[in-house]
């Protein structure tokens, strides 16, 4: 299929069809996210540029036989409902002297129209809506029309929403109590979730507004009293000792190190397994004190971090977010706050790329409020600082997230050797800051400042430790120098990114190949090594 005119319209189209977020399908064509928001906000009435209207058509040419199906769908859903709209407005615009079944006077109602792109409600009030290519629109578009009454009037930069308040002075998480039935996923006692061992696996999913404030600490309090009335199993709970902590602490370790080096595609299966059979029984177990029962809470909840970041490097964010939920939870009720902004920096990273610039900036917001900063060793604090400082940029708002950026410098600059710092953050070093830097200058538009920091970052990486990130910075490395008209030095650049990602299996590495293989191909003049990268690229994406 071929499009004769881009607009928004088939742009989001060819996103859903590619089952990409919107972060990932900007960085996929080489462009903004600001750029792709703006078509899908504008659909049918904006048109791209020349050139990106090329690089639409290689994206779409280089799509398989589903995707491109998915994309035919997609269109002929939006003209249908295009179509029943105008029907709609038709009907409703008829003159007053035409028949009327009913003797007494009718108003007509006149619905608002959906703007093209946007939305198939109408597509859904049709009476012929059963065919296939409505009943993909129905299940793959969400309705994007807020009503006047959800609207929220703009927050100060940084300022966290009414449901991501501070911490007190307690520490640990805070938010606002839960109606009934209205947020299952944080008053479920974490311990019956992992005892279910139903892991959500596939999709994105979409996070409501409750997934982004920690669970209040009387939510903890309230688990801990059901529990006791909860019958004992046959032969009692199992003890547990120190050396069961330190057991699932080294456990943790390694498989941090193994998702940095190998991606989250590998081992993290056996760490979901892990984390719902051998620890959730730790989890149930009596414990000599309640201080050895935080212990084993809290590094609990690092496994169940790390078993949410590694799904999100493998795009099953459905897990990662219920694995990220639950990592909250068990913080809460080790009362370990920097632990908490520790998790839900890492939910704010993943709804960033799922396309929900402001939930992440909330998230990131309450990652650094309260006791969650304040109780943090200055490395983690700077971890933290480069997650609001990301957010902020891809949101627009680029004083703030300087700001943040200067905080995330300071903080690493303060750190020590020591420190007692966790073994969490034994991954954040010169070359992180130096990337997130790049991310945060290339988001908010300065390609010349992002080039310097990432080619810092590339310098600075310890690769042999850290070859996914590597990979990743490379490719980074590689859009803005052919953004800049670099394509020499782009191609040489993803050469490298490629050799990086030899045993690495995340999809973020596979984005960046599908990245470079569209932009190699839409570029108008080939260069020296473009036609053999766009065969590694190919071998790659094909193991």
């Amino acid at each position: 299929m071929t499009v004769e005119r881009w607009t928004g319209h088939e742009a989001w189209a060819l996103r859903r069809a590619l089952r990409m977020t919107v972060v990932g399908f900007a960085e996929y064509l080489g462009v903004g996210t600001r750029t792709v928001s703006k078509w899908e906000a504008r659909g049918a009435d904006i048109e791209p540029m020349p050139e990106l209207q090329a690089v639409l058509d290689t994206a779409l040419a280089r799509a398989d036989r589903a995707s491109a199906e998915r994309f035919r769908l997609l269109i002929q859903a939006g003209t249908a409902a295009r179509a029943a709209a105008g029907r709609r407005r038709g009907s409703a615009e008829k003159p007053a002297s035409a028949p009327v079944a009913s003797a007494a006077p009718m108003s007509p109602v006149v619905r608002p129209a959906p703007m093209p792109g946007r939305s198939v409600r109408a597509a859904r009030a049709a009476a012929v809506s059963a065919e296939p290519a409505a009943r993909v629109a129905r299940t793959s578009v969400r309705d994007r029309t807020v009503p006047p009454s959800r609207l929220r009037a703009r927050r100060p930069p940084g300022q966290p929403g009414p449901d991501l308040q501070a911490v007190g002075g307690s520490g640990g998480p805070v938010g606002p109590a839960p109606q009934p039935g209205a947020t299952p996923d944080w008053s479920t006692d974490p311990l019956l979730q992992l005892q279910a061992r139903t892991v959500p696996e596939g999709g994105a999913p979409t996070v409501s507004p409750t997934l982004a404030c920690a669970p209040p600490e009387a939510l903890a309090d309230a688990w801990v009293r059901a529990r006791a009335h909860t019958p004992e199993p046959p032969g009692g709970h199992p003890a547990v000792g120190r050396s069961d902590v330190e057991a699932v602490q080294e456990t943790v370790s390694f498989f941090s190190r193994v998702d940095h080096r190998r991606g989250g595609g590998h081992a993290r299966t056996a760490v979901l397994q892990y984390l719902t059979s051998d620890v959730s029984g730790f989890l149930h177990g009596r414990f000599t004190d309640d201080a050895l029962r935080r212990q084993m809470f809290a590094v609990a909840g690092e496994l169940a971090c790390l078993a949410g970041w590694m799904s999100y490097d493998d795009a099953e964010h459905a897990t990662a977010q219920w694995a990220g939920s639950i990592a909250v939870k068990l913080a809460a009720e080790a009362g370990d706050a920097p632990l908490t902004g520790f998790a839900l920096r890492a939910m704010s990273r993943q709804v960033l790329d799922l396309g929900q610039p402001d939930r992440s900036r909330d998230l990131a917001a309450a990652a650094v409020s309260g006791a969650r900063y304040q109780l943090a060793t200055p490395r983690e604090r700077a971890l933290l600082s480069m997650g609001q400082a990301r957010a902020l940029a891809v949101a627009g708002d680029r004083q703030a997230a300087m700001v943040a950026l200067k905080q995330a410098e300071s903080e690493l600059a303060a750190a020590s050797s020591a420190d007692a710092e966790p073994d969490r953050v034994f991954f954040v070093s010169e070359a992180s800051l130096a990337h997130q830097s790049g991310c945060v200058l290339r988001d908010l538009g300065d390609l010349r400042g992002a080039l310097e920091a990432f080619e810092r970052s590339v310098q600075n990486r310890q690769r042999s430790k850290f070859p996914r990130a590597h990979a990743i910075t490379l490719g980074d490395l590689g859009d803005v120098q052919a953004r800049l008209g670099r394509h020499d030095d782009a191609v040489a650049t993803w050469s490298q990114a490629l050799d990086a990602m030899s045993g690495v299996r995340s999809a973020r590495t596979r984005a960046i190949a599908r990245r470079i293989r569209v932009m190699t191909a839409s570029k108008p003049v080939r260069v020296a090594g473009s036609e053999e990268l766009a065969a590694r690229v190919e071998h790659y994406l094909a193991g």
